[in-house]
């Protein structure tokens, strides 16, 4: 394994400790030496790669997002298209315990941002890039005549999105009445809303 592959593969394993860590315990809470210990390094290690907490914390959301891109990545678009648009918007919901983990620590760093400029254009990118991607996936189901044309497709898919992160919040802060097998329905019933309300004739 060269240099390079290794440093990569170190900087992977601090950043799946920091997930770890920041579920447990939070921002404010978790140290450098917390992570060390999680990814079984020592803090010098930790340091090598990252020279701050700042700085870890910024490579830390983004590794999140990369991980929700890749399970978007892995949808294989069908037909129809309502049910392809639902198997998309199920990856971003806490469906798992390894979505669970990340909901809270998306949720800590959702926080942060407030306060932290580079935090905030990463979750800005990052929400402007699934916006879009929903509003292709809405647009192409008005060419396959499955959604009537008068829907503006950006206009549903930033309100899909804050619906799927609404359900994700309430999850992660009620609990019960926001269980998994709840939120998975209510994703489905306002898609089938969407597509029932535009649907061509």
């Amino acid at each position: 394994m060269t240099k390079h592959a290794d440093a990569d593969t170190r900087r992977l394993q601090i950043a799946e400790a920091l997930i770890r860590t920041l579920a447990d315990r939070g921002i404010i809470r978790t140290t450098l030496a917390d992570v060390a210990t999680a990814a079984d390094v020592s803090v010098g290690l930790v340091q090598r790669y990252f020279r701050s907490k700042d700085e870890l914390l910024i490579f830390g959301i983004e590794h999140v997002y990369q991980r929700a891109i890749e399970r978007v990545r892995q949808v294989q678009p069908t037909t129809p298209i309502r049910d392809f648009l639902t198997r998309l918007m199920e990856t971003l919901l806490p469906l798992d315990q390894e979505r669970e983990r990340e909901l809270r620590v998306w949720l800590n760093f959702v926080q942060a941002s407030l306060t932290n400029p580079k935090m905030a254009a990463i979750h800005q990118t990052a929400t402007a890039d699934l916006i879009g991607g929903a509003a292709e996936v809405l647009a192409a189901a008005q060419r396959a005549g499955e959604l009537d044309t008068t829907v503006d497709p950006a206009r549903e898919a930033a309100a899909l999105v804050a619906f799927a992160d609404g359900l994700s919040l309430h999850h992660a802060v009620t609990g019960d009445r926001y269980d998994a097998a709840g939120i998975h329905g209510a994703l489905t019933a306002y898609i089938s809303r969407l597509f029932d309300r535009g649907a061509a004739t």
